[in-house]
């Protein structure tokens, strides 16, 4: 197959060609590949930003981070962040969500779906290694 520009339609029927089971939403070109993750299901996104000609793929752990711990967990994605070399681990904290993401070039670039899986594997892969110690971190320190 040749190359294609990375866009909703083609992300779309790239999802369909992996058989992947996946949420859309048209109206804002977005897309979410249903995994486990933890146990729970979660979601790979495939989030447009047009504007800035780029494409992320985004994965949020499944849980929420108390306030009482952003400290660690930042500490903790500081240190991850200084030994990977594609994508980056932030904390959300209007939310308590920890996510991985890997933002793609999307203006005059051509991708081939190996070239996607590839994307995705290091956001699912990245994500699930770390999920448990992030998990464990992220909890409450009880009273000894």
């Amino acid at each position: 197959m040749a190359g294609y520009l990375l866009n909703y339609q083609n992300a779309k029927a790239f999802c369909e060609r992996q058989n992947f089971r996946f949420l859309d939403n048209a109206e804002r070109g977005q897309l979410a590949v249903v995994y486990p993750v933890l146990e729970h299901e979660t979601l790979l996104q495939i989030l447009p930003f047009l504007d800035r000609s780029m494409v992320t793929f985004a994965m949020a752990l499944p849980f929420v981070v108390p306030p009482s711990r952003f400290s660690a967990v930042s500490e903790a994605l500081t240190r991850l962040n200084a030994r990977i070399y594609m994508g980056t681990w932030v904390l959300n904290s209007d939310k308590g969500e920890v996510y991985f993401r890997v933002t793609l070039p999307a203006l005059d670039n051509e991708w081939t779906d190996d070239a996607l899986l590839f994307a995705a594997r290091v956001v699912v892969s990245t994500t699930e290694e770390f999920a448990r110690d992030l998990f464990a971190l992220a909890q409450p320190v009880s009273p000894s």
